[in-house]
Formats: structure tokens, sequence, C-alpha cells
């Protein structure tokens, strides 16, 4: 294993998308093959011993690192992603997430790639209040399914709002990243 500090790969870029907020760019560590690599072993071992069986990945770089984990834990990949991809005429059934406070478009999970009994890990790429990833973990309880994990490369939740999301386990590559 490769002693990587992941940090030097992500861009907080400030003041956007608006004055006061940030968003975290995570693309460096996706393009460098190495750190790439790195990142979804160290996100994926711990995750093995969870046995799950789906991934579900956010829209859009926790669905690229996801299709990685699930490629690594021989599990299937959900995409979570905006209904802007999904033409009219879509003929699958989805759950239609609640808008996210930097997405222009609603995110959308199509329910029958869920089954009941399903052991799902969610992976986005940065977790902050965790409203999306508790509005995931949400949609595949209703589906009947059992969320198992969470994996993301940064992970700035305080405690009161990682009680909020209950169980699951997060495994990050960075805690408490610095970007005000």
């Amino acid at each position: 294993m490769v002693d990587i500090d992941f940090a030097d790969y992500v861009d907080v870029i400030k003041d956007w998308p608006q004055p006061g907020q940030a968003v975290c760019d995570i693309s460096r560590l996706l393009e460098d093959p190495t750190v790439f690599h790195e990142a979804v072993v160290t996100l994926a071992k711990p995750l093995v011993e969870l046995r799950p069986n789906k991934v579900v990945g956010i829209d859009q770089r926790g669905l690229a690192l996801g299709s990685a984990i699930a490629y690594y834990l021989g599990c299937g990949i959900v995409p979570t992603r905006s209904i802007a991809y999904l033409p009219e005429d879509y003929r699958r059934p989805v759950e239609l997430l609640p808008a996210s406070r930097f997405a222009d478009q609603r995110l959308a999970l199509v329910s029958e790639s869920i089954d009941p009994g399903d052991r799902v890990v969610i992976v986005d790429d940065w977790i902050t209040q965790g409203t999306t990833v508790l509005a995931v973990k949400r949609i595949v309880e209703r589906l009947g399914a059992q969320v198992v994990g969470v994996a993301c490369v940064i992970n700035n939740l305080s405690e009161t709002r990682r009680k909020i999301l209950g169980r699951p386990e997060i495994h990050s590559l960075i805690e408490n990243l610095p970007f005000e």
C-alpha cells in the first residue's frame, strides 16, 4: 500500500456556487491512477466484511468512485443520478430524492434496482450535512433493503448530524477537511 495524503488531491473551491459556500472537487484524485486505486482499496477493504451486494453511487463523482468500489467488492452498482439524464418516456420506476443545495436538478434512483434483503453501501464524494445520504438511506430502507455502510472521500459530518444518519459506519479518506 502506498502512503498517500488524499487531501493533496482535493481542491476546495470557495465562494461557489454562492458567496459563503464551498465545494470540494475530487477530480485530481480520480484522474491519478495510483491515487484512485489506493482510494478505492482504502474505502472498499473495510466494506468487505459487511457483505454488501449493491453499491449506490451518488451522482456524479460518487457514482464514479462507487462503480470502482462495487467492482472491487463484486457488487452491482445502482446509480443515483440527475433526472435531467432520464428521458421523459423512461419506463423503469424511479424514486426521487429531494433537491440538494448544489444540484440544480433532482436526483433519481431506479427503485427496481434495489431488492428486499439487499445489503447496500452508499458512496458519495463529500458528506457535509448528510442530507443526500440520509435521503438515499430512507429510500433503500423503504424498498426493504438494509444500508450496511457509507463510503466517501471527505467526511465533514458533525457529531449531531452523524447521529441523525444513525447506523451505518462511515468510511472516509479525509475527516473534517477545512473548507471555510
